[in-house]
């Protein structure tokens, strides 16, 4: 039995549409994911920045809680020893700008880490935009050598761009690093 030319225009078309369809349903799947990738994106940054906020607040505390205790313990030892008062102040100052200086360092490190967490979501969510466009050119492809050329070269770019984040990371931590050491490493000045 012949095939009739007209009956298989209709069934092309139809695939046709089908597949157009189904391209047009994965496009805005992969987009509520990117929209979903982004907020998450969002929140996550936004924890972290909360987490240094609060990690910062709680050393505060415990470095203002800290200093009145090594105050107290100073003082009560130059009692013990009979030490003058002067020693005793000056021992306190010294305590209190050691603590100062932990204190700003722990807080550099604390940004530093929230600077290289935005790095990693920033990485995130532009592969997953990358690859959605992605997805809209692997839908055209006609054969499979089109396939495997693309799908090649889409990991090549996500590679590339994860070696590129994660030197953009390294450079973040190791100048925070650097800060931090340096505020460490000044020497402490006594409070007035």
């Amino acid at each position: 039995m012949a095939n009739n030319p007209r009956q298989s225009e209709p069934e092309a078309s139809e695939t046709s549409h089908a597949v157009k369809r189904a391209a047009e349903q994965a496009t805005q799947t992969g987009r509520a994911m990117a929209e979903q990738a982004e907020r998450t994106a969002r929140a996550g940054t936004e924890a972290v920045r909360r987490n240094a906020e609060t990690m910062s607040s709680h050393w505060r505390s415990g470095s203002e809680a800290a200093n009145r205790i090594a105050e107290r313990s100073v003082d009560q030892f130059a009692k013990m020893f009979g030490l003058s008062s002067d020693a005793t102040k000056e021992a306190m100052q010294r305590s209190s700008g050691n603590l100062q200086a932990l204190m700003e360092s722990t807080t550099i490190i604390a940004g530093g880490l929230q600077n290289v967490s935005g790095e990693w979501m920033r990485f995130a969510q532009s592969r997953l935009e990358e690859n959605l466009d992605h997805f809209d050119d692997l839908m055209g492809c006609r054969t499979m050598q089109e396939i495997l050329g693309l799908h090649t070269e889409i990991v090549r770019e996500n590679f590339e761009a994860m070696l590129q984040s994660l030197r953009r990371a390294s450079e973040l931590s190791t100048h925070v690093a650097d800060d931090a050491i340096r505020k460490i490493s000044e020497p402490t000045l006594a409070p007035q």
